[in-house]
């Protein structure tokens, strides 16, 4: 799979015929660089985002970090508590459909090519596939960096992650609050993993473990800077 991918988390909202286009970081290539972390409810920041996008994919391949993906989002609907197929068919004409392949993540990098598909096409094969995970996508901007709150649905509620994405890799990075300890590391919090293995059915032991360890942060990639301190 070629192509040029945007090195940035899009938000697609629907403006006529098109969409408009909101990054964390603009450029092109086929390496991501983020860094995720582990939220515990929704931020309210989230709540500034008026155009939240629902994005349901699939994934049609997984092992030792590699993957290959199938996506449609839009606009969020109102109703989000249905199931997968019904959620993609109320993206409606309104959808965008990506194929995505993913190599293994090193240290904040993973290699990442990504090109369109036609939104119905992408839609019949997630409504069709056996591992799916749906979220809704929040984007807000904090200090320099552009970030996303992700909200997952179904299985994998009330699961509530956040990332920030640079054109390359993510050091000396503001924290927010909201971040309550770091997964860039954890593959539990691929979403692959999740489409396996949806986490409403180990978040009550995850919880006792982070009580227990305490939350963890990088510290190879710069400076780390957290909001309050």
């Amino acid at each position: 799979m070629t192509g040029r991918r945007q090195s940035a988390k899009v938000h697609a909202v629907s403006a006529g015929r098109g969409y408009r286009l909101r990054m964390s970081e603009s450029g092109f290539g086929d390496f991501e660089y983020e860094r995720k972390f582990f939220v515990r409810e929704l931020p309210a920041v989230a709540a500034s985002d008026p155009t939240p996008a629902l994005i349901v994919q699939a994934y049609l391949f997984s092992a030792d970090g590699y993957a290959v993906r199938v996506r449609v989002q839009g606009p969020a609907p109102a109703d989000l508590q249905t199931t997968p197929g019904e959620l993609v068919e109320a993206l409606g004409e309104e959808s965008i459909g990506t194929m995505t392949a993913k190599g293994p993540a090193v240290g904040g990098t993973r290699y990442e090519a990504e090109r369109e598909l036609d939104p119905m096409v992408a839609g019949q094969i997630v409504r069709r596939a056996e591992h799916v995970v749906a979220k809704v996508r929040y984007s807000a901007w904090l200090g320099e960096d552009g970030w996303i709150i992700d909200r997952f649905l179904g299985g994998n509620s009330p699961l509530v992650l956040s990332e920030v994405e640079r054109g390359g890799p993510v050091v000396d990075l503001a924290i927010p609050a909201f971040c309550v300890t770091e997964v860039s590391e954890d593959d539990r919090f691929r979403n692959e993993y999740l489409a396996y293995h949806p986490f409403g059915g180990w978040a009550e032991e995850y919880r006792r473990e982070l009580d227990a360890l305490g939350p963890t942060f990088v510290d190879t990639l710069g400076r780390n800077q957290f909001e309050g301190s």
